[in-house]
């Protein structure tokens, strides 16, 4: 509803199942209404807390719509011809990999936060989550230096102004230093609450960064007659310069001509 903008029209976003935002939030939708169906069965009070194998009939349907809900919006990117970074079949792996990483630090800051981390089944999940986290640092690598030797020039452009332009502070402190290297370094300390929540919040906010860093990189195809898409602030100030001599020179013109 954020997302649709108005948010007293909000129920249109579904009015095209056909189109990809639709289904995102049909996916989304149905995600959330899993995940509190399964959530019920934890309570003896529920007709249905017992019946294990509707239980994980539900769980098996969370899963496979909550893999759609990811993969969903690399294939709405994809769309936007426009944007090379984001026209590849990589991106999809890619979103997967890090939603999952995400997801995991989630799971593991609610058990820690509710002192239940040292459950076997999160420890198991911290143990995945590692190797997930290598993953992502190869495959979230992998992308942008394949953009940055792409034939698209959109595609290296984006990819250079990740790595070495306005958000390589973003990329390279929140997603790569903080989001990944520091978590991966905190499996050699001691896997107490402490360690497991900073990882986790780490990660999120790794998450975070790499969702706005690909978001906002991406350089739409130049059509005729336009040179940039942003202005750099050396331009901005070049050509308020400018605008201010023109009117000055203007303004001469004028008082000569009153005189």
């Amino acid at each position: 509803m954020v997302e649709a903008g108005n948010k007293t029209k909000a129920y249109l976003i579904v009015a095209n199942p056909a189109s990809m935002a639709s289904k995102n939030a049909i996916m989304m939708t149905s995600v959330i209404a899993l995940a509190f169906i399964y959530a019920t069965f934890f309570f003896a009070f529920v007709p249905w807390a017992g019946l294990a194998g509707l239980r994980m009939m539900v769980a098996v349907l969370g899963i496979m719509a909550g893999l759609i809900a990811v993969m969903v919006p690399a294939l709405e990117l994809g769309e936007a011809r426009g944007r090379a970074f984001w026209n590849s079949a990589a991106l999809i792996p890619v979103f997967l990999i890090t939603a999952a990483v995400t997801g995991m630090a989630a799971v593991i800051l609610a058990a820690a936060l509710m002192s239940v981390d040292g459950n076997a089944a999160i420890r198991i999940i911290d143990k995945v989550l590692l190797g997930f986290i290598i993953l992502q640092l190869l495959s979230v690598w992998g992308y942008v230096r394949g953009m940055e030797n792409s034939g698209a020039e959109e595609a290296r452009r984006a990819a250079g102004n990740i790595l070495h332009g306005d958000f390589k502070g973003c990329f390279w402190t929140g997603v790569i230093i903080l989001g990944t290297v520091v978590p991966l370094a905190l499996y050699l300390l001691a896997g107490t609450s402490v360690i497991l929540i900073i990882k986790a919040v780490l990660l999120l906010m790794g998450g975070a960064c790499f969702r706005n860093v690909f978001l906002q990189a991406a350089v739409r195809k130049v059509v005729p007659g336009e040179e940039n898409e942003w202005y750099s602030r050396e331009d901005i100030a070049q050509l308020a310069a400018a605008l201010e001599k023109r009117w000055q020179e203007k303004a001469e013109v004028v008082c000569n001509e009153r005189r």
